[in-house]
């Protein structure tokens, strides 16, 4: 699959917003309710943007990376 087909999910904290690390989701997978499956089974309850996430420092699951072709080592 391409990264275009991928969403990043996150947990949420105390306020909603997304926290951790970011993971792989399915974009059709997003069209029901949290929690989202994460590629490598984590269970996220946020989405935050696109895949692959932007930014150099937070990077993605480890697993997520691999899975997707994430340039993300």
């Amino acid at each position: 699959m391409s990264g275009s087909e991928y969403v990043v999910g996150r947990r949420a904290d105390a306020q909603g917003e997304p926290t951790g690390e970011r993971h792989a989701v399915i974009a059709v997978a997003t069209r029901k309710e949290p929690p989202f499956r994460a590629e490598c089974g984590a269970k996220v309850d946020v989405l935050d943007g696109n895949w692959p996430p932007a930014g150099g420092e937070e990077h993605a699951c480890p697993v997520c990376s691999r899975d997707t072709s994430a340039p993300w080592a």
